[in-house]
C-alpha cells in the first residue's frame, strides 16, 4: 500500500460510536462512494423528518412581530433600512452604530457581527422588510441546520452505514442527536427572534468547518481547506462564538479520525488564517480588538460592583442553571437581568455544587481522552463552546441567556444519543425514551414559541418567570403605559383641542363630562402602572430608564392633583440616585411661573436649594447646578409678590 493511500485510510471517520476510538479500517470504497454520491437521496427519510420537524415547530412564527433587539438591528437600524445600499456601512461600523448613531461600547469589547445584519439589509431591498419573510428565512435556515447537522454527525458516527442499521435509520447516533438538537426548547429564542439569525448562521458555519475538515482528512485535497476557511470566516462574521472551533476542530479530528498530528495541524491552518483576517478587520472597524474597559451600566454588565468571589460564584450558579435547563427546560424566560439571577457567594450551596459538578465533568472528559470516549467529546464540546459566553473570561452583557447555549447544546445532544443508542442494552427501551423525550421537548417548544409573538406576549411571560428582574418589571410597566395610559392621554389632548375651536354649549358640556371621566381613568391607569416601575427601582435604584418613567408619571399625577409635595418627593428621589433626567428640569421650568400658592413656592424653593447643594458635589463642572440656581432665582423673584 502506498504511503498516500495509507494516510487516507487513517483519516477515515470512526465507525464506532460507543466511545472506544476509531476503527482500524474504513468502510469499503464502494459503499463510501455510493454514500457520498447519493447521500441526500439515500438518506431522504431522516433528512425529511428532521427538516419537517423544524419547520412544523416554528412555522407559526411567520405571523410574529419584531421584538427586543430586532428594533436595533432590523426595524430601526439606519443601515438596514437603506437596503443593499447600507451594506458597506454595516461591514465598516460597529454593530450597534446603525441604531445609536455613533459607536457605543454598550457591552464589553463592543460587537462586530455584520453578516446577519447584512442579510436584513438584503431583505429590506428585496421584500421591503416583510416580517413574515424574515421569520420564514430563520425557519428555513434552522431546518437546513438540522439537515447539515445530520450530515456531519453521520461522518462522526458512520455506524449507520452498515446494512444492519440502514433499516433502523430512526435510531442511529446521527439521527437521535440531530432530533434532540432541533426540538430542544432552548433554541426558541434563536429561531423565533429574527435577531437570533446570528446564532443560526454562525452554527451553520461551524458545521461547514467540520464537514470540510473531514473531507480534507479523507481526500487530502486543498480545496477543502479553502472551503473550511470560507465557512469559518462567514461564521465568525455572524458571531464571535466560532472562534471556539480553533479548539473544537482538532479535538474532533482526534476523537473521530485516525489522522496524525501533521494532518490535524493542516486543517487548523485555514482557521487560524481566517481568525487573523477577522481580528485585523475588527481592529480597523472598532479601533481596537478589545478595550478591556469595564461597563458601569448594570443592564449591560450585571457583575459591575461585585467582588471577584461574588462574580465567580454567580457565574457558576448560572452554569448550574444551564445544565438544569438542558435536562429540564422549565421555566424559560428571555429576562435573566438583575436580579432574576441573585448575587451569589461561595457560601451558597448551589455555587459549590456547580463547581464540583463541572470539575467532575471535566475529570470524566479527561479520563476518556485516551479512549476517545464519545461522552468525553460531548462534555468537551459543551464546555469549550459555552466558555466564550459563560462570563468567566469576558462579560457578555447579562447573567445568562437561553440562546447562549445554542452551540453548546450539540455536545449535550451527542451524549444523550450515545446513552440511548449505544449504552442502553435494551434497544426498545432506548427507542421508547427517545420517543418520549422528543414528544416532551417538542411540546415544550410549541408552548414556548408563542411567547415571542409580540413584545406584549414576551413581556407578560417574562414577568411571570422573572418577577425579581428590574428589566422585566420596567418593560411590563412600559407595556401598560403604552397600552392603557397613552391612548387616554391622546383622547384628552384631542378633546381639549376641540374645546378651543368653539362649539355649542351642549357639545362643550359633553366634552367636559368626558374629560372628567378621562381624568379618573388616567389616575386609575397610573395607579396600576406605577408599582412596576417602583418594583424595578426597588430592585435596582440606579436603573435610569425606570427613573425616567417615575419622573414622567409624577408629572402626570401633578397635572391632575397639583400636589407639589408628592411631585417634589418623586423628583428628589430620582435625582438622588445620580440619574440626570432632562424631563425633570423641563417640567420644573414649566411649573415655576405657574405657582401662585406661597406654600407650594416655599416647597419648591427648599427643593431647589437641596438640589444645588447635591449637584455641586455630584455634577460639579456641569450645567446642572446652574439650572437649579436659575430656577431658584426665578422662584425667589416671584415669591416677593406672593
Amino acid at each position: 500500500m502506498s504511503k498516500k493511500k495509507n494516510l487516507k485510510s487513517q483519516a477515515q471517520p470512526s465507525a464506532k460510536s460507543s466511545g472506544t476510538g476509531p476503527v482500524s479500517s474504513p468502510p469499503s470504497k464502494t459503499k463510501t462512494a455510493i454514500v457520498k454520491k447519493n447521500f441526500f437521496v439515500e438518506h431522504w427519510r431522516p433528512l425529511t423528518v428532521i427538516s419537517l420537524l423544524a419547520i412544523g415547530l416554528y412555522i407559526q412564527t411567520l405571523s410574529f412581530s419584531y421584538v427586543l433587539d430586532d428594533t436595533i438591528l432590523v426595524e430601526n437600524n439606519k443601515f438596514t433600512t437603506k437596503g443593499i445600499a447600507g451594506i458597506p456601512e454595516i461591514f465598516s461600523t460597529e454593530s450597534f452604530k446603525g441604531y445609536f448613531g455613533d459607536q457605543k461600547e454598550m457591552v464589553e469589547g463592543g460587537r462586530y457581527r455584520p453578516l446577519s445584519i447584512a442579510t436584513f439589509a438584503v431583505e429590506k431591498s428585496v421584500t421591503g422588510g416583510n416580517k413574515a419573510i424574515a421569520h420564514l428565512i430563520n425557519v428555513l435556515l434552522y431546518a437546513l441546520t438540522g439537515m447539515f447537522l445530520y450530515r456531519v454527525l453521520f461522518l462522526m458516527f458512520p455506524k449507520a452505514r452498515s446494512d444492519a442499521n440502514r433499516s433502523k435509520w430512526f435510531f442511529t447516533m446521527a439521527f437521535v442527536a440531530a432530533i434532540i438538537f432541533i426540538v430542544h426548547p432552548l433554541h426558541v429564542e434563536a429561531v423565533a427572534n429574527v435577531k437570533g439569525r446570528d446564532e443560526i448562521l454562525a452554527f451553520l458555519g461551524e458545521l461547514g468547518i467540520l464537514y470540510f475538515s473531514f473531507k480534507y482528512l479523507e481526500k487530502e485535497k486543498t480545496k477543502f481547506l479553502f472551503y473550511s476557511f470560507i465557512c469559518y470566516f462567514l461564521g465568525i462574521l455572524s458571531k464571535e462564538n466560532v472562534i471556539t472551533f480553533l479548539a473544537i476542530v482538532p479535538i474532533t479530528a482526534y476523537f473521530f479520525t485516525k489522522s496524525n498530528t501533521a494532518a490535524r495541524i493542516k486543517i487548523m491552518l485555514p482557521l487560524v488564517a481566517a481568525t487573523i483576517v477577522y481580528l485585523v478587520i475588527r481592529q480597523q472597524v472598532l479601533g481596537q480588538l478589545f478595550s478591556g474597559q469595564e461597563i458601569a451600566n448594570l443592564m449591560n454588565n450585571p457583575f459591575y460592583g461585585m467582588s471577584f468571589g461574588e462574580k465567580t460564584a454567580t457565574v457558576f450558579y448560572t452554569l448550574l442553571l444551564y445544565l438544569k435547563l438542558l435536562v429540564y427546560p422549565h421555566p424559560l424566560t428571555h429576562d435573566y437581568y438583575p436580579y432574576h439571577i441573585p448575587i451569589m457567594s461561595w457560601g451558597d450551596w448551589a455555587a459549590i455544587l456547580s463547581l464540583l459538578l463541572h470539575l467532575f465533568l471535566l475529570v470524566v472528559a479527561l479520563r476518556g481522552w485516551k479512549k476517545r470516549s464519545t461522552v468525553s467529546y460531548g462534555i468537551l464540546f459543551y464546555m469549550i463552546t459555552l466558555s466564550i459566553v459563560s462570563n468567566l473570561f469576558i462579560s457578555v452583557g447579562t447573567f445568562m441567556n437561553e440562546r447562549f447555549v445554542y452551540h453548546a447544546l450539540l455536545g449535550f445532544s451527542i451524549v444523550v444519543a450515545w446513552l440511548l443508542v449505544e449504552k442502553l442494552k435494551i434497544k426498545t427501551l432506548g427507542m421508547a425514551i427517545f420517543a418520549v423525550a422528543t414528544i416532551g421537548l417538542s411540546a415544550k417548544t410549541l408552548v414556548r414559541i408563542p411567547d415571542w409573538k409580540t413584545m406584549e406576549t414576551l413581556d407578560t411571560s417574562a414577568l411571570k418567570v422573572s418577577p425579581n428582574s428590574a428589566r422585566s418589571n420596567h418593560f411590563y410597566g412600559m407595556l401598560l403605559w403604552g397600552k392603557n395610559f397613552l391612548p387616554l392621554k391622546a383622547r384628552e389632548d384631542s378633546l381639549n383641542a376641540q374645546l378651543k375651536t368653539g362649539m355649542d354649549s351642549t357639545r362643550a358640556a359633553q366634552i367636559r363630562t368626558e374629560l372628567a371621566s378621562l381624568k379618573i381613568k388616567k389616575k386609575s391607569a397610573l395607579d396600576s402602572i406605577s408599582p412596576y416601575f417602583e418594583k424595578a427601582l426597588q430592585i435596582l435604584p440606579s436603573y435610569s430608564s425606570a427613573n425616567s418613567m417615575k419622573a414622567g408619571i409624577a408629572g402626570e399625577y401633578h397635572k391632575m392633583d397639583n400636589d407639589y409635595a408628592k411631585l417634589i418627593k418623586a423628583f428628589e428621589e430620582v435625582n438622588l440616585t445620580g440619574t440626570y433626567e432632562k424631563f425633570i428640569l423641563e417640567y420644573l421650568h414649566y411649573v415655576n411661573p405657574r405657582v401662585n400658592n406661597r406654600k407650594d413656592a416655599e416647597m419648591l424653593e427648599a427643593f431647589y436649594k437641596r438640589m444645588i447643594s447635591f449637584n455641586d458635589i455630584k455634577f460639579k463642572g456641569t450645567t446642572l447646578p446652574g439650572e437649579y440656581r436659575s430656577l431658584l432665582k426665578e422662584m425667589e423673584e416671584r415669591m416677593k409678590n406672593m
